[in-house]
């Protein structure tokens, strides 16, 4: 039997490829910490997850009965077993677990060797892996405490380093479509991230497309304004004026790295020029 949890989005359970009912509320947020801590969470840990710094007195018994609801749901899948420090879910030798979060980060490590390595082709189909690993925000539906949000964050920061690892390695490849499809697709729901508009405007400059990416720089600066107040940093500025003059050189190494991002904040507006789909609706569980 195989159970495959897709946290890199919407939580997707399936078993030997079928949908499988989720748990919700509580019972949920405790098994997303735990296979994202490897199979094993602590008590104190799962206090901060559940109720932060003031556990309520019925903390103890409401946590057995979560965890009892979990135990129920597991059932014959795996087995919830209680150790020195926590519990674990410990797997029979029949059930093969397998996580989304951990196959994201392992071909994104192999993408990163191949890339060192100047094996191109390689680490091409190891990004492309790594980012068709994401159906959304991670953990989406998953009710979050300190613990999970902290874990959400890390995971958004990889899946935009990854995303833009990938659109670097496309350019310097010369696939310009592909990575002007992927990036308009990635800024419509990312519109704050500088360097990943740079390598839209060089993609389209190297395709062919000056308009294109004057125009991207336009909507980079409306979207920069409009969400964040503020004007794009002097790096895309000056990659603005390179193209504005056909001064861009005709080879570029690793694009550059734009000053540190500043975190998205919640519910921006769009900028008017967004080319790309909806973001997806994040839903709640309800509570246990």
């Amino acid at each position: 039997m195989e159970l495959a949890v897709g946290l890199l989005g919407p939580l997707d359970i399936r078993q030997d490829g079928e949908p499988v009912t989720a748990p919700v509320g509580n019972r949920r947020r405790i098994l997303a910490l735990m296979l994202l801590d490897g199979g094993a969470v602590s008590r104190t840990r799962l206090a901060a997850e559940l109720w932060g710094r003031a556990a309520p007195r019925s903390a103890p018994a409401n946590l057995r009965t979560y965890l009892s609801g979990l135990r129920a749901w597991l059932a014959d899948r795996a087995d919830l077993v209680r150790d020195d420090s926590g519990w674990r879910i410990v797997p029979p030798a029949r059930v093969r677990f397998t996580l989304d979060v951990t196959s994201f980060q392992a071909a994104l490590a192999q993408g990163r060797r191949a890339a060192q390595a100047g094996d191109l082709a390689g680490a091409g189909g190891h990004l492309r892996r790594a980012v068709g690993y994401w159906r959304g925000a991670p953990l989406q539906d998953v009710p979050q405490g300190g613990p999970l949000a902290a874990r959400a964050a890390v995971l958004e920061a990889e899946r935009f380093a990854a995303t833009e690892e990938y659109a670097d390695l496309l350019v310097r490849t010369g696939e310009y479509e592909a990575a002007r499809a992927m990036l308009h697709e990635f800024l419509g729901d990312h519109p704050h991230r500088e360097r990943a508009w740079g390598q839209l405007m060089v993609a389209c400059y190297r395709g062919g497309d000056l308009a294109g990416a004057l125009a991207a720089y336009r909507s980079a600066r409306v979207a920069l304004i409009t969400g964040y107040g503020m004007e794009p940093g002097d790096e895309l500025t000056a990659l603005h004026r390179a193209i504005l003059h056909r001064r861009l050189p005709s080879e570029l190494g690793q694009l550059p790295r734009y000053r540190p991002e500043h975190p998205p904040h919640r519910h921006l507006p769009r900028p008017p020029t967004r080319t790309v789909r909806r973001r997806e609706a994040a839903g709640f569980a309800e509570p246990a």
